[in-house]
């Protein structure tokens, strides 16, 4: 063992673990036998040989990307505070073998000794650039030169401390299998997990009792399911989480001691107008490339300040700005529609009815095949904003603490509406399995709605809910009387399977509405 690793282990040898002393957890880790953990098919290439490749090649663009940003970023470390750029720790890497994990310094020199190994909104031991080195966990980028010497990869489990590890867990000692990872699927989910420890008295016992456990669950889930496509997956929404606050976005936020409210109308009405200039500037190089003449300059030049102007107008006559973005929907979408085209309409009537001989009026007259692209770059810019902004409001409100350490698998029966929207609910949770829906239409089975498949009749239920190993029900049926309610119950009770009843609009406005509701939930 390296000597500086050595000295970082005996100077945490006071500290007690389940597993004993950090010392004697690395000891142990000595004697384990890893082979027999690891049964790794040999047809799997990427396991044992094409996860270490991607890394690597990854890792060395990553770094020739992001360089400069590194060069910043060391720059501000260096300026806002004194100490060291770089914080470097000990952690437990693949096999129980000790290294040394990278990160840009985000507090004070001397902090660890102040206060919990946690680090809760407000902390006074984080620096104020600290806070949004960390907000955009830009402080990790560094790891990429562990990745680099293949003490990390791209995607695994987050390093622990050796004192948060406890090697009489199974599935811990699984864990240390794979390289620890530069993100996870448990880091991303646990993005808040921040706030969520700072509203208990004791923020670090909450940490190690609650979140812990649950990213060793969320990260057997990865080890199972571990593929080329699950780790570029991770790392794409890794990349989107940089841009996404690890909270909702406040009313307002001041910018240099100004007042800005990005999801106000003057807000929603910039973006807007962003994508309407581009539309324009993008039209015209798409349809004239390097060969712009210089009268259609001066056409592209009029239009970037006439054309955003009449679209911002004309959707305000349309009502866009009193919509809220963050519940965008189909007649949202629509409507955005309607008042997109009536400009482009315009347009249109513009280029058949003036004449074309007026040298003044032929400014006004903007060439079909830039009014046919300027109309789909706005529609999918205006779209596309309206659609992020909903994805970037359901991640922020999905996070909440697991309720078990256990997966639920839950049947859906009722392949509607109602169905599809509890189907497109589970599959936002990760401790959800939804293994299928019933449906007693015969055009439906076999077919595929939300990406989960439609597995047959209600007369096949008992064999499904054995087959599947079914732990919850949802019946979301428009027309289910009582006595098949019954029956089911019946059917299942035995399994120790839960039915849950989601009520239908008519169920709730009919007479009678009372004793369906009270009959919601049977267990």
């Amino acid at each position: 063992m390296p000597q500086s690793l050595r000295k970082g282990i005996e100077g945490t040898e006071t500290r007690t673990t389940g597993a004993g002393t950090d010392r004697d957890l690395w000891r142990a880790c000595q004697g384990q036998d890893w082979e027999g953990l690891i049964s790794v098919p040999s047809a799997d290439f990427y396991r044992l040989h094409g996860k270490r490749i991607f890394d690597f090649v990854a890792a060395l663009a990553g770094l020739v990307v992001v360089s400069l940003i590194l060069l910043f970023c060391m720059l501000l470390v260096r300026l806002t505070s004194r100490g060291p750029v770089l914080f470097r720790q000990v952690r437990l890497g693949q096999f129980g073998r000790l290294f040394r994990v990278f990160k840009f310094r985000t507090m004070r020199v001397g902090s660890e000794a102040l206060g919990s190994a946690v680090v809760v909104r407000g902390d006074p031991r984080v620096t104020l650039f600290g806070r949004l080195l960390r907000r955009t966990k830009l402080d990790e980028l560094p790891q990429l030169l562990n990745v680099l010497r293949g003490e990390m990869s791209l995607v695994g489990p987050r390093p622990r401390v050796p004192g948060e590890v406890n090697l009489e867990q199974p599935e811990e000692r699984a864990l240390l299998t794979l390289r620890p990872g530069l993100t996870s699927y448990a880091s991303i989910y646990h993005r808040m997990e921040a706030e969520f420890c700072a509203q208990s008295e004791d923020p670090r016992a909450t940490h190690r009792e609650t979140i812990l456990p649950q990213k060793s669950y969320l990260d057997m889930e990865y080890l199972k399911n571990l593929s080329f496509a699950l780790d570029l997956k991770l790392i794409l929404l890794t990349l989107l989480m940089v841009f996404v606050p690890g909270k909702a976005q406040p009313g307002t936020t001041r910018f240099f001691g100004v007042e800005i409210r990005p999801y106000g109308r003057l807000g929603q009405m910039g973006l807007d107008a962003a994508v309407f200039v581009a539309a324009v500037w993008l039209a015209y190089w798409l349809r004239f490339e390097n060969e712009i003449k210089p009268f259609s300059y001066w056409q592209m030049a009029s239009f970037i300040v006439l054309l955003p102007a009449a679209r911002l107008a004309c959707n305000r006559l349309f009502g866009i700005y009193e919509m809220m973005w963050r519940y965008v929907n189909l007649v949202d979408a629509a409507t955005i529609l309607g008042s997109l085209s009536t400009v482009t309409g315009v347009l249109v009537l513009l280029r058949l009815l003036l004449p074309y001989e007026n040298t003044t009026l032929r400014v006004f007259m903007m060439p079909v095949g830039v009014i046919a692209l300027e109309y789909l770059l706005v529609v999918g810019g205006s779209l596309a904003l309206r659609g992020l902004r909903r994805t970037l409001y359901e991640m922020n409100h999905r996070y909440q603490p697991l309720p078990t350490p256990g997966k639920r698998r839950i049947l859906i029966l009722g392949a509607g509406l109602s169905g599809l929207g509890i189907a497109l609910e589970i599959g936002r949770y990760p401790h959800l399995q939804l293994v299928g829906l019933i449906d007693d239409d015969p055009a439906k089975k076999g077919r595929a709605i939300a990406g989960y498949s439609v597995l047959g009749g209600s007369e096949k239920l008992p064999s499904i809910v054995h087959e599947q190993q079914v732990s919850d029900i949802v019946i979301c049926a428009s027309s289910m009387s009582a006595e098949v309610l019954r029956r089911i119950q019946q059917e299942t009770c035995t399994q120790g399977v839960k039915v849950h009843v989601i009520p239908t609009l008519d169920q709730i406005l009919a007479a009678g509405t009372e004793e369906s509701l009270q009959a919601g939930t049977h267990k």
